[in-house]
């Protein structure tokens, strides 16, 4: 149920937990056992377009793995200073999923069964286990814990296909820089107001999303 279940008396050895696609920071800081430990948000590297699409900041004394293993340990001045990842809604496992009639759970309340076809057998989301082992409501964070910062694909955004993320990066330089710098103008003016007004919405958190289950990320609505 719990990582201290799981490895006892090894539990302290735990310097950093990866948070996943599916869960931020907020997410995990209704487990108290985490409270000591570094949040890490690192990509998966399934394809070259998915590398780096959660990354950590740190700031290090030097660039080597002595320092960035320091910094997992907040030691010798290195430490994390943010996370960026995904909204944890667009996840592959972010909630519970019935495979046998593909319903997807949208309820505030955890859904440990499908509320559809009663199935039991369901593909239990990250949301809803952490609500059944959360030890608060809302989350407690330590003093040092690093902001989460959420960051839209390109890709997921409507309207948006290959050749208009080609456009934005050979004007911007990398996607990181179109989705948390450019501003409405410049954006407007290489991919026009519609598209530009998606990236600034996205960028804000202000777009509405179907959420995530069972292995199917969650997307975008138009």
């Amino acid at each position: 149920d719990r990582l201290s279940y799981a490895f006892e008396d090894e539990f302290d050895k735990i310097i950093s937990v990866e948070l996943g696609l599916s869960a931020d920071t907020d997410f995990a800081d209704t487990i108290s056992e985490l409270a000591t430990k570094t949040f890490l948000t690192n990509s998966d590297a399934h394809s070259l377009e998915k590398i780096a699409r959660e990354y950590n900041r740190m700031k290090l004394r030097f660039p080597d793995f002595k320092n960035i293993f320091s910094a997992l340990k907040g030691f010798d001045n290195n430490f994390i200073v943010s996370n960026y990842g995904l909204d944890p809604k667009l996840g592959k496992y972010h909630r519970t999923f019935c495979p046998s009639c593909n319903y997807t759970a949208h309820e505030i309340l955890p859904v440990t069964e499908c509320p559809s076809c009663h199935n039991k057998a369901v593909t239990l989301g990250v949301f809803d286990r952490i609500a059944l082992i959360a030890d608060y409501k809302t989350p407690i964070h330590p003093e040092n814990r690093p902001l989460y910062h959420y960051q839209v694909p390109l890709e997921f955004i409507p309207g948006i296909g290959n050749k208009t993320i080609e456009k934005l990066i050979l004007n911007f330089g990398t996607e990181m820089n179109v989705i948390h710098n450019a501003d409405k103008i410049q954006l407007t003016d290489v991919v026009g107001e519609q598209i530009a007004t998606s990236i600034i919405l996205a960028r804000e958190g202000k777009l509405d999303m179907k959420v995530g289950g069972g292995g199917f990320y969650g997307k975008v609505l138009d």
